[in-house]
């Protein structure tokens, strides 16, 4: 019989899920993306602004969670400050699996969720835990294993409330493979000129069918999709580099230094260089 040993285990203070408190910096454009990982938008103060899951739009508001299935298309628009804040909170898709005991992860819905009803006080409450030990920051034993709890109770009342058993729309779905290609093509190449027909013919498709379903997945066009990319990357750029507007301007894809001005303001309402000197101090985003 083998002797018995003293095997030295190293347990740490993480928990399964992650939760981002994203201060107070100002607007903030985040792309369309999708990750592998269920996400909970909660807005914990005001109207921090607007989050687009898949083709839907939600002026995001305190006192309700937007809830994000895995790998669904999702980005924000937001202005954060003192009185206009949110907190996401990201389930990881494996360990979620786990979980719930199933290799296909449920559907979640509906996607926008009233903590006032009564329907979801559980889910209220175990987000009310996460996020206010997050925000300051609590990290006792006591602390954690209330958190432990709280992101167990979670799943355990999505799973009650939150599974969709009938119909499901695009908002709720996956991005099919063609359509990520398409997407990481302009995300590594947006610097430089990129035709929308070329993307679609290399998908086999025309440019028509192509733009049409892109937008039904994304919510926006491919041209405007790339615009976006752009204006996200030169906003990097203008609080993290000491480049010249010129220099962001072509980096980032824009015909010319002019083009970008006109571009940047009709969205942001304010000039490359206001919103440099305005925001670059308070840059405070996870």
């Amino acid at each position: 019989m083998p002797r018995p040993y003293h095997e030295r285990l190293n347990f740490t203070m993480q928990l399964p899920l992650r939760v981002i408190s994203h201060g107070t910096g100002g607007p903030k454009l985040v792309l369309p993306h999708w990750h592998q990982a269920v996400e909970l938008a909660y807005p914990y103060c005001g109207h921090p602004g607007t989050v687009h899951i898949g083709s839907s739009a939600f002026d995001m508001a305190a006192g309700h969670v937007y809830v994000i299935n895995s790998e669904v298309v999702h980005s924000y628009e937001t202005m954060l400050d003192e009185d206009n804040q949110i907190v996401t909170l990201l389930l990881p898709s494996a360990w979620l699996r786990n979980v719930v005991d199933n290799e296909q992860l449920p559907i979640w819905g509906p996607v926008d969720l009233d903590l006032h009803d009564e329907a979801y006080r559980g889910i209220g409450q175990a987000v009310g835990v996460l996020v206010d030990n997050a925000i300051h920051e609590r990290t006792d034993q006591a602390d954690y294993l209330a958190s432990l709890g709280a992101e167990y109770q979670l799943v355990g009342q999505m799973l009650k409330r939150l599974k969709v058993n009938g119909q499901v729309d695009n908002d709720q779905l996956p991005l099919p493979e063609p359509l990520r290609e398409a997407v990481s093509d302009i995300q590594k190449n947006y610097g430089q000129p990129v035709a929308i027909a070329d993307l679609a013919a290399k998908l086999n498709y025309s440019s028509v069918y192509f733009s049409r379903y892109f937008k039904e997945y994304m919510g926006i066009s491919p041209k405007a999709y790339l615009g976006q990319i752009r204006l996200e990357r030169a906003t990097e750029l203008l609080m993290t580099s000491d480049d010249s507007i010129q220099t962001i301007a072509t980096k980032t894809g824009f015909r010319t230094e002019k083009n970008f001005f006109v571009t940047f303001k009709q969205h942001f309402l304010m000039t490359p260089k206001s919103y440099r000197e305005r925001y670059a101090a308070q840059r405070t985003w996870s």
